[in-house]
């Protein structure tokens, strides 16, 4: 008896496949990996390090129609707009990045201290299920090297 449950069951479920069914989503890839280290080599994003950034003074802002406005992160999981995170044995801050179709080539400021800021341009390509970055600037100068994470020295 059950052998033939099992060949109804298995029957049943292979008839009720639709293959004109077509799964969508939505892909945003709107987020940069970075490691920041000193030019001695030690991790910038280490609050053991003596010469550490304050991860609290941090502020991710981007630009829309001539002004800067706060990433405030709209309610989402990351209210700074960015997170730090281990990997490779480094830290490792992702950016959620500005993605606004307002923009050609939407900016995002890294401001790191008061006086040390960086700016991430991107080229977006924009479809109908998809928002992917195409071109990474940073300090309007291309960088082909982000994977795992863009690293910059300071």
């Amino acid at each position: 008896m059950k052998k033939i449950i099992s060949i109804c069951l298995l029957t049943f479920t292979l008839f009720s496949c639709n293959s004109d069914e077509v799964i969508t989503g939505f892909n945003l890839d709107a987020s940069l990996n970075i490691s920041i280290t000193g030019s001695d080599g030690h991790d910038l994003l280490d609050p053991a390090n003596s010469d550490a950034l304050d991860q609290s003074k941090i502020r991710i802002l981007y630009l829309v129609k001539g002004k800067l406005i706060s990433g405030d992160g709209g309610g989402s999981d990351n209210p700074r707009n960015f997170m730090i995170y281990k990997q490779d044995n480094h830290n490792v801050m992702r950016v959620f990045l500005n993605n606004t179709s307002e923009e050609q080539y939407p900016e995002t400021y890294i401001q790191w201290t008061e006086n040390n800021t960086d700016i991430v341009k991107i080229e977006y390509n924009r479809t109908k299920n998809s928002i992917t970055k195409k071109t990474v600037w940073l300090n309007d100068q291309i960088k082909t090297e982000i994977e795992p994470y863009l690293k910059i020295v300071k």
